[in-house]
């Protein structure tokens, strides 16, 4: 297995300690061995140029890239297009990974009584939406991405959501969650297999230990033709047991994880 496929982190892995001490995290986190991260919306689309290319400057002194931002629907449309593909550009980031889909409705937030997952149709508009926002992408010279959660890879009227996304030749980098995709009941060697050529990123969480990671990993980077790992802590899933709530420190542990589980 090639051993130059870098190793990053999803900001969400140590989202904390970004918004409090931006530049004492990203030199930790640079120190601990870490390549490159990806900045979330709720953070960089905040910033001005201005503050992009002081961001841009620090991670320059640090030998840290941003190859990608994980970004709301708003970045796919309009004035939040625009700007969204201008701080990338400044950050060096050449992929827009959009992060969720289609909202469901009913409960409190969707006009009351039961949730009801978004339908295929929503989920065939969501899809629409993304390749409307991918000629201005191109011509940025960027990719269009979409990073699962576990809701993709469960059937809705007899249909994957991440099926009708897969079939969007618009998404060329996908961003699979590994640990989303098996709480989803998705095999992530078939979903690789689904999409050859197209898996730019594995976000590196499990799912009750059901990653068959001497599996997974090879596909990826022959069949996936992957181009860097993220390290991720979200929605309870994780690499390494939590023990504390020091994000750094977990940070550093899954690193270190993971390099000797790639070998």
């Amino acid at each position: 297995m090639a051993k130059t496929i870098p190793i990053g982190l999803q900001q969400t892995a140590v989202g904390r300690n970004l918004q409090q001490d931006l530049q004492g995290t990203l030199r930790a986190v640079a120190k601990m061995g870490y390549e490159n991260v990806e900045f979330s919306a709720n953070t960089f689309m905040t910033w001005t140029p201005d503050k992009a290319k002081e961001v841009r400057s620090l991670m320059d002194g640090l030998n840290l890239r941003c190859h990608s931002t994980h970004n709301e629907i708003v970045s796919f449309s309009g004035d939040g297009l625009s700007k969204a593909i201008e701080l990338n550009q400044i950050l060096g980031s050449t992929t827009l990974v959009s992060v969720r889909g289609p909202a469901p409705t009913g409960g409190a937030r969707g006009g009351g009584g039961p949730v009801v997952p978004p339908t295929v149709d929503a989920w065939k508009r969501f899809s629409g939406q993304l390749s409307q926002a991918a000629d201005r992408i191109r011509g940025a010279k960027m990719t269009l991405g979409f990073h699962n959660h576990d809701i993709e890879f469960k059937a809705v009227e007899g249909t994957r959501p991440m099926d009708i996304l897969a079939a969007n030749k618009d998404i060329t980098s996908f961003h699979l969650n590994i640990g989303l995709c098996l709480k989803g009941g998705g095999d992530p060697v078939a979903f690789i297999k689904q999409c050859p050529g197209r898996i730019q990123a594995l976000l590196i969480q499990d799912f009750e230990s059901q990653a068959k990671w001497k599996e997974i990993l090879p596909a990826a980077e022959r069949i996936g033709k992957l181009q860097f790992y993220l390290i991720q802590r979200t929605d309870g899933l994780f690499l390494v047991e939590r023990q504390g709530d020091d994000l750094l420190d977990f940070a550093q542990k899954d690193l270190e994880y993971f390099r000797k589980l790639r070998g």
